[in-house]
């Protein structure tokens, strides 16, 4: 399919992950993308990759916590390109620490880096965008945002505010011809989810979904591919949670976790991931 030919679409935190994957995603849809991403060398190999495929990227270095850069970068890439008609906000990451030992250096970080970051590329993006009567963007947020996330208040804040953000630019935006939408991943299947959590935690949070496994990249992708697609040109303000239902279940969700507990426990041979 090419129904982003012709368009360009940059992607933070893109060198891997769920990055890469909406990356390689667009660029499969005809998009020209922009890789970005603070591991220059990662950026090069994931975008050597796609060249092979026959893809059309870019590797761009780029660090989300300097929003300096982040508006510098965006004004160069539009000078060489000529337009950026897709944003999507990925960069983020978290660090589990109890809420009364949060220092104020670890919260300035978090901060910078999952909300003023996102923030200031949105505004800079959004700005080229409006010129050209056409855009959009999509936050790639959390679940974690959605609840109250135990150890995380930190990270669970920002992407929080991310929704907020979203929904004030769905607004602000939507009369330069810009939708603003976001996703929300519960636990995906990536390098960085594997090297935090051990085999047991996996399956454990498998059995806390109602789909009964945790997410892949692709899964993400396939999300935002969508809200950044013309057919999504009438949504505008949303937040997908590409999550197995696990939001949706809510409380309901613990009792669910307790039966499949006890199943485990009564026929222990019959268990898996």
């Amino acid at each position: 399919m090419n129904e982003q030919a012709g368009r360009v679409a940059l992607v933070t935190g893109a060198a891997r992950g769920i990055g890469k994957a909406i990356s390689m995603h667009l660029a499969k849809e005809g998009a020209h993308v922009l890789v970005t991403d603070i591991d220059a060398d990662a950026a090069a190999r994931t975008v050597a990759e796609m060249k092979a495929r026959g893809l059309s990227a870019d590797a761009v270095t780029l660090d989300v916590t300097d929003s300096r850069a982040e508006r510098s970068m965006v004004d160069e890439l539009h000078a060489n390109h000529g337009r950026i008609d897709i944003l999507v906000s990925n960069a983020g990451a978290g660090k589990a620490k109890p809420f009364l030992d949060v220092t104020e250096a670890e919260l300035a970080f978090q901060m910078s880096l999952n909300f003023s970051g996102v923030y200031a590329i949105a505004q800079a993006c959004a700005q080229k965008m409006r010129a050209a009567g056409y855009g959009r963007v999509v936050l790639v947020s959390s679940v974690t945002g959605l609840a109250g996330p135990i150890d995380l208040s930190a990270y669970g804040s920002m992407k929080a505010g991310q929704f907020g953000l979203m929904r004030a630019m769905a607004l602000e935006l939507a009369e330069h011809g810009i939708t603003t939408n976001a996703v929300a991943p519960g636990p995906i299947d990536t390098e960085l989810l594997r090297a935090a959590w051990a085999d047991d935690m996996i399956a454990d949070a498998a059995d806390r979904i109602p789909l009964r496994r945790i997410g892949k990249p692709e899964d993400v992708a396939y999300a935002v591919g969508f809200l950044a697609s013309p057919q999504a040109s009438f949504l505008n303000g949303v937040t997908i949670a590409v999550d197995g239902g696990f939001t949706a279940a809510g409380g309901y969700m613990s009792e669910i976790y307790r039966r499949r507990k006890m199943q485990k426990d009564a026929h222990p041979e019959h268990s898996s991931c």
